[in-house]
């Protein structure tokens, strides 16, 4: 099954993980003359369920997988997603039911998944081995010389070195991130939280916990399917269901409200959840002889330098950069990352200089991530509030569906003529974000005022607003109605900020002083939400 690695190729990709596998289907989708090797330190096929964190995909990663990739076995294969899915905490969180709840009553109309990534990572290689990809596992990467359009890897495999000429070379990894350290280009990410998380050979259904039949049957379809969090000041808990049958479940916490000590082993971290999550932990607790690993991250958020280079060597996925599981973004980073290093490499195999496109991507990519920080950034703390972090949540939903993702979907992000008539848009969306982030950190920090609201489902289902966002992924557009389309987004993002500024501060007005300006109407996107809090009725 697997491939020897030979001594001459056009691209060598060092890391058989997620990124690397698809980049190499991506490259072989793109010219199919390429010789590409993917070396791989882990032995395949490796085991289903417990192989890799990671396991929720949002509509970047999986339009990435679907549709760039032509991974539509994944239709069968993995399970759908049920959209995010979020419970705040009510009581000593021992009644599921009695907890606020904010995500979708259907589900959305753009796809994403739940990926046993053991599952996806055997079916990946399947792909790369059937299109000529040389997959060659138990290898490890001894040594690298760089140099100017041609490199060398010394690679050991059965006991034997093998030295690789290689045209391009990509550092796919992960975290061993082995061209970063070469080239010495960690950086830090000014985002620290820790995580901890295992998988139980089970399925633990969630609308199990309650026998609440008004609760169970204000959805349409189980909501084990979504990415559930749990969540409380400075945390969140996910609950990710598995084809294999198995349930993931993670603890994500800012050190500053509970010390990544607290939860670093299996046992502290089934006391850390009796603790905060009693209802979840008497779930797992019948079910300790299920479980079938435990992992650990501390300080997991770390940037790069550069990412990209027009020498022919290139990082990509966790060799790079990560911000935070929250909102599962890692698929989304190497989808656009993969996508930039495939066009430089198949543009420079092509004989066309790359050197200003490198300019361009490694300056798009780090505005992307400068754009996702400040959503992660110092705002877990707001998860103690539902009523603050519910308005976060839509707006986030709101930034990424009407920027981002939007030209991702239209393949416009390394189009660079469409970019450079772009910059003003992302520079105005990065602002109001940066601006609205730090109003909303304000207004959790002296706003207390839902602590005892209870039942209530915010349903995002049926906010007309966010619902267009979302279809709008999948319309046909040219060049002139995507730019109607941007600048209809933004406005609406505009307008979405002073609704929030104007129900903060008719709530607190002390908040005034801390109220960004901004230039636009207010209208009523939020006014049901509102309501919600207000009222305490469910939808």
């Amino acid at each position: 099954m697997i491939t020897r690695v030979g001594v001459a190729y056009d691209v060598v990709i060092m890391g058989g993980g997620l990124s690397g596998l698809c980049l190499g289907l991506q490259l072989k989708l793109n010219s199919e003359d390429l010789r590409i090797a993917i070396i791989e330190k882990n032995t395949h096929p490796v085991t289903e369920s417990a192989h890799k964190v990671g396991e929720s995909s949002v509509e970047i990663g999986s339009y990435y997988f679907l549709n760039i990739l032509g991974l539509q076995h994944l239709l069968d294969d993995q399970l759908p997603k049920f959209g995010l899915r979020f419970f705040y905490s009510y009581g000593g969180n021992h009644d599921i039911s009695k907890r606020i709840e904010l995500g979708p009553s259907e589900l959305p109309l753009v796809q994403s998944f739940q990926l046993d990534r053991g599952r996806f990572e055997n079916s990946l290689v399947q792909e790369c081995l059937q299109r000529g990809i040389d997959f060659c596992d138990e290898s490890v990467v001894e040594s690298i010389d760089l140099g100017k359009n041609s490199h060398q890897v010394s690679v050991s495999q059965n006991s034997q070195i093998q030295k690789v000429q290689v045209r391009w070379l990509v550092d796919a990894s992960g975290r061993n991130g082995l061209l970063k350290r070469k080239l010495k280009l960690n950086k830090s990410a000014y985002h620290d939280t820790n995580a901890a998380w295992f998988r139980i050979a089970s399925t633990i259904d969630i609308d199990d916990w309650s026998s609440c039949e008004q609760w169970t049957n204000r959805v349409s379809n189980s909501r084990r399917l979504s990415t559930n969090h749990l969540f409380g000041k400075g945390y969140w808990v996910w609950l990710i269901p598995l084809a294999s049958g198995s349930t993931s479940i993670g603890i994500v916490a800012d050190p500053k409200c509970h010390p990544f000590a607290e939860f670093n082993t299996f046992v502290k971290a089934m006391k850390w959840l009796s603790q905060y999550e009693p209802q979840c932990a008497a779930i797992i607790d019948g079910q300790r002889e299920l479980l079938q690993d435990f992992k650990t991250m501390k300080h997991y958020a770390h940037n790069c330098k550069q990412m990209y280079s027009s020498d022919g060597w290139f990082i990509t996925g966790d060799s790079g950069v990560f911000v935070d599981p929250f909102y599962s973004p890692g698929s989304d980073f190497i989808a656009i990352s993969n996508s930039f290093i495939s066009d430089l490499i198949i543009k420079q195999y092509g004989g066309k200089p790359i050197d200003s496109e490198v300019c361009e991507y490694e300056k798009l990519f780090r505005v992307i991530y400068l754009a996702f920080l400040p959503i992660f950034e110092d705002q877990y703390p707001i998860m103690g509030n539902a009523k603050v972090m519910s308005v976060k949540i839509i707006w986030d939903y709101c930034i990424y569906w009407g920027s981002i993702a939007l030209l991702f979907f239209r393949n416009k992000l390394c189009d660079g003529r469409f970019m450079e008539s772009g910059w003003v848009f992302f520079e105005d969306v990065y602002n109001l974000n940066v601006s609205i982030q730090s109003f909303l950190r304000a207004w959790a920090e002296v706003d207390l005022s839902v602590e005892d609201k209870s039942g209530i489902f915010i349903n995002y289902t049926k906010m007309e607003f966010l619902r267009n966002l979302n279809q709008s992924l999948l319309k046909d557009q040219d060049d002139a109605e995507l730019i109607k389309q941007l600048s209809k987004n933004l406005m609406l993002m505009k307008e979405l900020a002073n609704e929030i500024i104007y129900e903060a501060v008719k709530e607190v007005p002390e908040l005034n002083e801390k109220a960004p300006n901004i230039q636009a109407g207010k209208s009523d996107y939020l006014q049901s939400m509102f309501e919600l809090f207000r009222f305490g009725d469910g939808v």
